[in-house]
């Protein structure tokens, strides 16, 4: 019996810098500790989408046409930044940018679920999960990184949502 594929293919943490912060590939033909270059360029593809979107934002602010926005109440959640083709493969990219402009980034199969609307909510939350768990990270005053402690709390996360996918 063969080993199913996750629907994530990965998740990535980028920095305001647009640095990689944190890579972990879900993809079983992979080693989880790989750099798949792959992956990799289809999330650094997206990240200009990503400051397309928050431009719109900015410019909406400025020239007044978003009078009712609160930006307390602002949803960092972007939904899909970018379609790509990957392996002969559909995939989407959902983005995730936390007030301080760290990007959370997720590489997952298109039609994981049977309607976009389910695997939106799923991924919403699978995001919000990750960035306040690099948030704890971040904020804990011995930080030295995102290391294999972090790395399993993610695989964590994202097995958990995986299985709201079938």
């Amino acid at each position: 019996m063969a080993i199913e594929e996750s629907p994530v293919l990965c998740m990535a943490i980028v920095g305001r810098d647009d640095g990689l912060l944190f890579f972990r590939s879900f993809r079983r033909s992979v080693p989880p500790d790989a750099d798949d270059l792959e992956l990799q360029l289809l999330l650094r593809s997206s990240l200009d989408q990503v400051e397309a979107q928050l431009q719109t934002v900015a410019q909406a602010l400025q020239k007044g046409e978003a009078k009712n926005f609160d930006a307390a109440k602002a949803d960092p959640y972007l939904g899909i930044v970018s379609p790509a083709l990957f392996d002969v493969e559909d995939c989407n990219i959902y983005g995730y940018v936390a007030g301080t402009h760290v990007k959370v980034l997720a590489i997952v199969r298109d039609g994981a679920c049977r309607q976009r609307r389910d695997e939106e909510a799923i991924l919403r939350s699978l995001l919000r999960q990750v960035n306040l768990l690099y948030i704890d990270a971040a904020s804990n005053p011995f930080y030295s990184g995102l290391g294999k402690a972090f790395a399993s709390s993610v695989t964590r996360i994202v097995e958990q949502h995986a299985a709201a996918f079938a």
